[in-house]
C-alpha cells in the first residue's frame, strides 16, 4: 500500500513539477549563498581598499613548526599597529614548555597563549577585528568570549581543517589597564594652499575630513570655496600679517598707532564674522613684540583667539618640502617631535596629488594612537591639560607647604621636650 502511493504521487505531473522547482530553488540559494559568504570574505580580509593599511607578515600553512612561528610574529605585529609596544605582550609557548597556572583560561591551546595589556582608549573590538581579519588570511578561525564588565576579551584561534581532538592553536587574553599609555602626540594641522584645489578635488578629499583646518582664502574669485568651507562647517583661520613701516602689502605695519589698530581690528571683526581664530605673522625682522601684543590684546577683546607664528611647529625644511619623499618626511617628523613636545601646531602645503598618500599615512598615525584635532579642538584641549598642570602644581606647594608645617611642629616639640629635661636636670 505504501509503495503504490508513493508511486501515485511521482506519476503526477502537478507533485513533479514541486519537487524539481523546490531542488532549483535550493540549488540556487546554495550558489547564493556561497557567493555572498566569498564576497564578504573577502572584504573582512581586504578591508578599506582606500587606506593602506601596515604590512604583517604573511601567513600561511607550511610545516606545523614553521606556522607557528609566522603566526606567533604576525599577532604581534598586528598589535604593533595599535602603537602596543612589546612589553605589554606576554607570550606562553605551551608546546615547548611553557607554563600556565591550572585554573588559568590560557591552559588549553596546541601552541602559544598571549596575555595582552592595552590603554583604556583602545577598544578590544579592534583588537579582535584585526587579528581575526589577519587569521583569515591563513584559512584559521577564531571565537571571542567578552566580559561585559571589564570589555576584557580572550580570542579562541582554531584549524577547522583540523582531524586532531585539540583543534584550538591559539588563545590571546585582552585586557584594559590604566597604568599604560602609548607614545603619542596630539596635533593641530592647517593645510594652507587650498586654493589650488579644483571643485571636485575640494568635494573629494577636503570637505569630508575632520582631522584638519584650513586657511581661509580671501580672494575675490575664490567665493564658491569660501562658500562651501563654510557651509560645511570646516574650521577656519585667517593669517594677519604685521610688516614693517614700508610694508604696505601686509595687513598691519610698524607705523599703526593703538587707533588705528583698533580701527583695523574692527574692520576685520566686521568682515569676517565668522573668523574665531588668526595667525598672526611677522614677516619683517623691524617687527617688534609689543605691536604683536598690541594686534593681539585687540583681537582678543572681539574674541578672536591669535595664534602667533613663532608658535608653529615647522616640520620641513624648503628642501624637503620640494622632495619627492615629502609626505614621508612629514610622517617622520610628525612621529619624533611627538616623543619631545606631545603637543604641536603646524601649517602644511599639501598638493592635491598628494593629498590620498597624505591622509592614508595620517589614518595610520592615529590607529597608533597619535591625535589630530581641530585648531579649535586642540586649544580647548590645551586649555584643559593647562588647567589640570595648574591644579597638580597648586596640589604640590600645599603638600609642600603642610609637609613644613609639620616639621615646624615637630622641631616646636622636640625642643620642648629639651627644655622640660634640661628644667628637671
Amino acid at each position: 500500500m505504501p509503495k503504490f502511493k508513493i508511486k501515485k504521487f511521482f506519476n503526477s505531473f502537478r507533485n513533479k513539477v514541486l519537487i524539481l522547482s523546490a531542488i532549483a530553488i535550493t540549488a540556487a540559494a546554495l550558489l547564493i549563498t556561497k557567493f555572498f559568504l566569498k564576497n564578504e570574505a573577502d572584504n573582512l580580509n581586504s578591508g578599506d581598499s582606500s587606506v593602506t593599511q601596515p604590512e604583517n607578515p604573511e601567513v600561511k600553512k607550511s610545516d606545523p613548526e614553521t606556522f607557528e612561528k609566522t603566526l606567533d610574529k604576525g599577532i604581534d605585529s598586528v598589535l604593533f599597529n595599535f602603537g602596543i609596544k612589546k612589553e605589554w605582550i606576554k607570550t606562553l609557548y605551551e608546546s615547548t614548555g611553557g607554563k600556565t597556572a591550572s585554573n588559568s583560561p590560557l591552559k588549553s591551546p596546541k601552541w602559544f597563549a598571549k596575555e595582552l595589556l592595552i590603554p583604556k582608549e583602545i577598544s578590544t573590538i579592534e583588537i579582535n577585528l584585526d587579528i581575526t581579519n589577519y587569521i583569515k588570511t591563513a584559512g584559521l578561525s577564531s571565537t571571542v568570549n567578552e566580559d561585559i564588565l571589564s570589555k576584557a576579551i580572550l580570542i579562541n584561534i582554531y584549524n577547522p581543517d583540523s582531524a586532531s581532538s585539540n583543534p584550538l592553536l591559539v588563545k590571546v587574553s585582552v585586557k584594559h589597564s590604566g597604568k599604560i599609555s602609548r607614545d603619542a602626540g596630539v596635533f593641530a594641522i592647517i593645510l594652507d594652499n587650498i586654493s589650488s584645489y579644483n571643485d571636485e578635488e575640494i568635494e573629494k578629499y577636503l570637505l569630508n575630513k575632520n582631522e584638519f583646518s584650513f586657511v581661509f582664502p580671501r580672494s575675490l574669485d575664490k567665493v564658491n570655496l569660501q562658500t562651501k568651507l563654510l557651509q560645511n562647517k570646516k574650521e577656519v583661520l585667517i593669517n594677519l600679517t604685521v610688516g614693517a613701516k614700508d610694508n604696505y602689502d601686509s595687513d598691519f605695519n610698524m607705523s599703526y598707532d593703538e587707533k588705528t589698530v583698533k580701527e583695523k581690528v574692527k574692520s576685520f571683526s566686521s568682515d569676517y564674522p565668522s573668523i574665531s581664530t588668526v595667525i598672526l605673522t611677522k614677516p619683517d625682522a623691524e617687527v617688534t613684540n609689543g605691536k604683536m601684543d598690541l594686534i593681539s590684546e585687540e583681537l582678543n577683546n572681539f574674541n578672536i583667539r591669535v595664534i602667533n607664528d613663532s608658535a608653529l611647529l615647522k616640520l620641513l625644511t624648503e628642501a624637503e618640502v620640494e622632495s619627492k619623499d615629502k609626505i614621508n618626511k612629514i610622517v617622520n617628523s610628525l612621529k619624533s617631535k611627538a616623543k619631545l613636545s606631545k603637543t604641536a601646531i603646524t601649517v602644511l602645503d599639501i598638493e592635491p596629488d598628494e593629498f590620498e598618500k597624505f591622509y592614508n599615512e595620517i589614518l595610520i598615525l592615529k590607529k597608533l594612537g597619535h591625535k589630530f584635532y581641530s585648531i579649535s579642538e586642540f586649544l580647548s584641549e590645551q586649555e584643559k591639560r593647562q588647567t589640570l598642570e595648574k591644579i597638580k602644581e597648586e596640589k604640590v606647594k600645599q603638600e609642600l607647604e603642610e609637609k613644613k608645617k609639620q616639621l615646624k611642629k615637630s622641631e616646636i616639640k622636640q625642643n620642648q621636650k629639651k627644655k622640660i629635661k634640661q628644667t628637671k636636670k
